[in-house]
């Protein structure tokens, strides 16, 4: 009887915390479809390398009640560095302070697979830096709120 009391009382934490969660969410699953748009910026460190930036669209069609996203990405270049289009998000996962994106950015040698890490920004809606299988340091990026 005391197990059968303290698997139910488990169980009641365990949906009680995945609601908990859910409601935490940054985005509502019941928001998707939506598209969430921003930039990048890489500055220029030397006389060497010149400044580069683009577009980014993270293009989000479902979001599971974990957190986890399906969906697309935009990043946008005109040099050569990480580039995609309508690239599917191998990973996304959206937390009560921001997202993650793991997506394909190009050739290893180029980019790589990219990981976009976003949390809550003071200046922008989401603030991040952009890592790659080229680019360790991290690039700044963000994205604007929702409209």
């Amino acid at each position: 009887m005391l197990n059968k009391n303290v698997a139910v009382f488990l169980g009641s934490l365990l949906m009680a915390a995945s609601a908990i969660a859910q409601s935490q969410l940054l985005l509502d699953p019941s928001q998707a479809p939506i598209t969430l748009k921003g930039g990048w910026e890489r500055k220029s460190v030397t006389s060497a390398y010149k400044a580069n930036s683009g577009d980014i669209a993270v293009k989000i069609s479902k979001i599971n009640s974990d957190g986890t996203f399906e969906g697309r990405l935009d990043f946008f270049t005109t040099g050569r560095f990480c580039h995609a289009i309508d690239e599917p998000i191998k990973e996304g996962r959206i937390t009560a302070n921001g997202l993650t994106v793991v997506a394909n950015g190009g050739p290893p040698a180029v980019c790589g697979l990219m990981t976009l890490e976003f949390k809550r920004g003071k200046e922008k809606y989401l603030q991040g830096r952009l890592k790659s299988e080229a680019e360790a340091r991290g690039v700044p990026m963000w994205l604007d709120a929702p409209k």
